[in-house]
C-alpha cells in the first residue's frame, strides 16, 4: 500500500473587511506531509499558522490553490464526503472549547468520535478511552464531569485523546501546549512521542515554542507575513 500524502499547492486565503479592504493571510504556500511524518511550523501571532490549519482540516477553502489528499482535492469534498476523511485527518486547537459539549461529560465527548468515525464496541471505546487518559496524566474521575467545569489545559488534553483515539494517520495540533505548566507540557510531549512510535502518527505541530518544534519535528517551517521557509 502506498504512503498518503497531504500536498498544498500554492495556496493563498484572502479576507476582505467591511471596508473592502483585503487582508492576505496566506500567500503561495507550498507544503508537502508525508505519512509518518512529522512537522513543526513556527512563526509570531498572525503569521498565517493557524489558517493554514483550518484550511488543511477543511474548515475554509483556499482563495487560491488546492490541498490534496493523495489525488483528492479536499476544498471540492461535501460534508458528508469529508467523513471518510475525518478519522485519518484530525485536528486539536488552543481553544478546544469549540470542539468539545461543554455541557456533556468528558467521556461522551471522547466517545462521540469513536461512535461517528469507528467500529469499536461500547467496551473498545471505555478501553481506549481509559488508555488514553492515562497517558496524558488525566484522572480517570475527570470523565464523568462535564467539560465546562474543566480547566483550559485540560480541555486541550481531552480533545487531544478524543483526536487520538481514532488513530487518525494526520494529526494537527495548534498552540497545544500554550499555557501549560513546564512539567505538564513535557509530559504531553513525551506522551506524544510515544503515541507515535506505537501507531506512526504523522504530527504538524504549530508553536511559538523552539524547544517543541525541534523536539518533535523532523521538518521545521518559519512563516512570516502569510509565508512559508524551511
Amino acid at each position: 500500500m502506498s504512503m498518503a500524502v497531504i500536498r498544498v499547492e500554492q495556496v493563498s486565503k484572502h479576507y476582505q473587511n467591511d471596508n473592502g479592504e483585503i487582508f492576505r493571510a496566506l500567500r503561495s504556500v507550498d507544503l508537502e506531509w508525508n505519512e509518518q511524518e512529522s512537522i513543526a511550523l513556527c512563526g509570531e501571532s498572525g503569521s498565517g499558522k493557524s489558517t493554514l490549519a483550518r484550511l488543511l482540516l477543511g474548515l475554509e477553502k483556499p482563495s487560491e490553490g488546492a490541498i490534496r489528499f493523495g489525488r483528492v482535492s479536499l476544498a471540492e469534498l461535501s460534508h458528508r464526503q469529508w467523513r471518510v476523511y475525518r478519522r485519518r485527518l484530525q485536528g486539536v486547537f488552543q481553544d478546544a472549547s469549540g470542539a468539545l459539549n461543554p455541557g456533556r461529560s468528558v467521556f461522551r465527548n471522547m466517545e462521540e468520535g469513536l461512535i461517528n468515525l469507528t467500529d469499536c464496541t461500547a467496551r473498545e471505546r471505555r478501553i481506549e478511552i481509559a488508555t488514553l487518559m492515562k497517558r496524558f496524566g488525566l484522572s480517570q474521575s475527570l470523565l464523568e464531569i462535564p467539560v465546562r467545569q474543566l480547566s483550559g489545559g485540560e480541555q486541550r488534553r481531552v480533545a487531544l485523546v478524543r483526536a487520538l483515539a481514532v488513530k487518525p494517520t494526520f494529526l494537527i495540533m495548534d498552540e497545544v501546549l500554550a499555557g501549560l505548566d513546564i512539567i505538564t507540557a513535557d509530559a504531553v510531549l513525551s506522551t506524544l512521542e510515544e503515541y507515535r512510535q506505537s501507531y506512526g502518527c504523522a504530527y504538524l505541530l504549530i508553536t511559538h515554542d523552539r524547544y517543541s518544534a525541534k523536539r518533535l519535528g523532523e521538518r521545521i517551517y518559519v512563516m512570516e507575513h502569510g509565508r512559508l521557509s524551511e
